[in-house]
C-alpha cells in the first residue's frame, strides 16, 4: 500500500525536508518523480542540484510572480491541470516508487486543484506520495499516513535579511 505524507507548516523547511528524503531515496535507487507546483524553477537550487540526475524526472508548473489574487485563478487552473496530464502521461509512461508533489497543499488549499485530480495519479506510484504546502485543507487531514509539521521558531526574514543563495534557493 503506498504510504501519503504531507510536510506542513509555516516555517521554512518544508521543501528541503522532502528532498533530503528524495536525496536518500535516489541513493537507494528508487525511480523518483518530483512536481514543483507554484514554481518555475529559476533560482532553484535543489532543480538545479537534480537537473542532471538521470534517475529523478523533474518538473515544474509555476510562473514568475507568486500567486496573489482570484484574478489570476484561472490561469493558474489552467498551468496545473496541464501539469497533472504532464505527470499522468508520464507516470503512464513509467510509473515511480516515490512522488513528490511540492506545494501540493498551497495549490488544493486554493482551489487550483482537487484531491480527486491528485488521487487520479496515485496509481502509478508504488511506494511513497510526499506532499508539501503551508497548508491544506482541514479535511484532507484524515488522507494522509504521516503528517509532519514544520514550525518556524526564528528566521533571517523576521530580521529584514534576503534570501540567500545556497540556503534559500
Amino acid at each position: 500500500m503506498v504510504k501519503i505524507t504531507f510536510i506542513v507548516g509555516k516555517g521554512k523547511g518544508k521543501t528541503t525536508t522532502s528532498i533530503g528524503y528524495i536525496f536518500q531515496k535516489q541513493r537507494e535507487g528508487k525511480s523518483i518523480l518530483v512536481a514543483q507546483f507554484l514554481k518555475t524553477g529559476k533560482n532553484c537550487g535543489e532543480c538545479n542540484f537534480f537537473k542532471d540526475k538521470d534517475d529523478i524526472r523533474w518538473f515544474t508548473f509555476g510562473k514568475d510572480g507568486f500567486y496573489q489574487s482570484k484574478d489570476q485563478k484561472d490561469e493558474y487552473v489552467a498551468l496545473i491541470n496541464n501539469g497533472i496530464n504532464v505527470l499522468e502521461r508520464e507516470l503512464k509512461i513509467a510509473q515511480a516508487e516515490i512522488l513528490l508533489l511540492d506545494e501540493a497543499g498551497i495549490a488544493l488549499s486554493f482551489g487550483l486543484i482537487s484531491w480527486n485530480q491528485l488521487k487520479d495519479i496515485f496509481p502509478y506510484v508504488s511506494d511513497e506520495i510526499i506532499l508539501t504546502g503551508r497548508k491544506f485543507p482541514e479535511g484532507l487531514k484524515s488522507e494522509a499516513d504521516t503528517i509532519i509539521e514544520v514550525k518556524e521558531i526564528k528566521h533571517p526574514y523576521t530580521k529584514n535579511i534576503e534570501a540567500r543563495r545556497g540556503i534559500e534557493f
